[in-house]
């Protein structure tokens, strides 16, 4: 059987592959939301106002972000050295002990802050360590669906995540929460990655000779690049491109993270919803999002136009963004949130295919790295602390959240005119 490049399609290994790193990205991702669901409760135990809530909950979250915004720049280098098995096995560990040790470190808001700071190192190189899987394993025409799989793990925790932690948190408290969920790490993710990935299909025991001369006819065969860290990342830091795509990333990261951060706060504190209703209001709307990244991941890698996609997705993401934020009622709130979710992420299921074409296949490591993290530190940093210093200052969740309309206005602006230049 042959697919649309007319090589012969041999093999399906390379997918479970995916699978795993799906699986990874859905227990990290518990451990680094699980204070946006906490937030309430620290906020009850800390006696915070709920300026006090703004500020320094705006800090708890954003402080995981600056942390791993950094160390995607500057340890994505060194795990490229390693390769993305090892490195990916050493980061669960890490990460794992830093989201366990906010149980006993909780109480102390400065060590608390601390911890929040380790676990953004530790989870800092994980996703350019799945972006090398997914280069040196997939061929360029399969990459959004492949990159789309594993992605697809931040919004499946997003679902999952109110039916594992709200439970724990109302009958445990959220001290026990932070350390089952770093139980959970070692336990499921560290033997997964230990037995499935391999670093290349070349090194893979179970891949067969056929799907091997399937992957590598179809990747990009790069020029040697100089081993300097400095000299590498000019590859790719002097494509125009390359800076529109950073700018659409950390814009879209301000709205995800923003809106992910305090959602579960807007609509217990700002729409006065009961704490165990979390598990519904925040979990729905992305269960829609599930079937945005197989239909837009599918279109971008049929249309071959990925960023002009997300860059209308952005541009309807904020008018109903809008309409969402000022419902009058938790349910057309809910309905209007699914939506927004659902066509937002046309960016995320395409975000790594756009960086990948743009980045080297031997220095993508590095390349993701810098943006990633660079996106994170400015985007996922500032997300949280804007809705936040909003809210402080008016008081009102609902003006912190319609912040991300305007936002979104900005990154749809910015990837239409990177699909205009890129045309991929």
């Amino acid at each position: 059987m042959k697919d649309e490049t007319g090589v012969t399609n041999a093999g399906k290994l390379r997918w479970s592959l995916s699978a795993v790193l799906l699986i990874s990205v859905i227990i990290a991702f518990f451990d680094r939301m699980n204070i946006t669901y906490a937030i309430p409760k620290i906020a009850q135990d800390y006696g915070w106002t709920a300026k006090q809530v703004g500020t320094y909950g705006g800090l708890l979250m954003s402080i995981f972000y600056v942390a791993y915004g950094f160390a995607n720049i500057f340890l994505s280098p060194l795990g490229e050295k390693w390769g993305p098995r090892k490195s990916l096995m050493l980061i669960v560990v890490l990460f794992s002990l830093f989201t366990a040790i906010q149980s006993p470190l909780g109480l102390i808001l400065p060590a608390f802050i601390a911890a929040r700071v380790g676990l953004g190192l530790s989870e800092g190189i994980h996703f350019p360590m799945n972006n090398t899987i997914t280069k040196k394993w997939f061929p360029t025409h399969e990459r959004s669906r492949a990159n789309s799989i594993w992605i697809s793990g931040l919004f499946l925790s997003m679902i999952l995540a109110p039916f594992v932690v709200v439970p724990i948190i109302e009958h445990w408290g959220w001290q026990t929460m932070f350390l089952v969920l770093g139980i959970m790490g070692m336990l499921i993710t560290l033997p997964l990655l230990y037995f499935f990935i391999y670093d290349t299909p070349e090194q893979h025991p179970r891949a067969s000779r056929e799907e091997i001369e399937y992957i590598n006819a179809g990747v990009e065969q790069d020029e040697e690049i100089e081993e300097k860290f400095w000299k590498s990342v000019k590859s790719f830091m002097k494509k125009d491109t390359f800076w529109l795509a950073l700018l659409g990333g950390i814009f879209n990261n301000m709205v995800a993270y923003g809106l992910l951060s305090w959602l579960p706060t807007f609509f217990t504190e700002g729409k006065g919803l009961e704490f165990s209703n979390l598990m519904y209001a925040t979990s729905i709307p992305y269960v829609f999002s599930i079937f945005g990244i197989a239909l837009w991941s599918y279109v971008g890698d049929k249309t071959n136009r990925r960023a002009t996609l997300a860059g209308i997705g952005f541009i309807i993401t904020g008018i109903i963004a809008y309409f969402a934020t000022t419902a009058e009622t938790v349910v057309m709130a809910v309905a209007l949130f699914s939506v927004t979710i659902f066509v937002k992420v046309s960016y995320a299921s395409n975000e790594f295919a756009i960086v990948q074409r743009i980045v080297p296949r031997n220095r993508i490591a590095t390349g993701v790295g810098f943006y990633n993290g660079v996106a994170m530190i400015l985007g996922g940093g500032l997300g949280p602390v804007v809705v936040g210093s909003v809210v402080s200052a008016t008081g009102d969740y609902t003006m912190g959240l319609l912040s991300l309309v305007v936002l979104s206005f900005v990154a749809g602006a910015i990837l239409l005119v990177l699909g205009w230049r890129l045309k991929y």
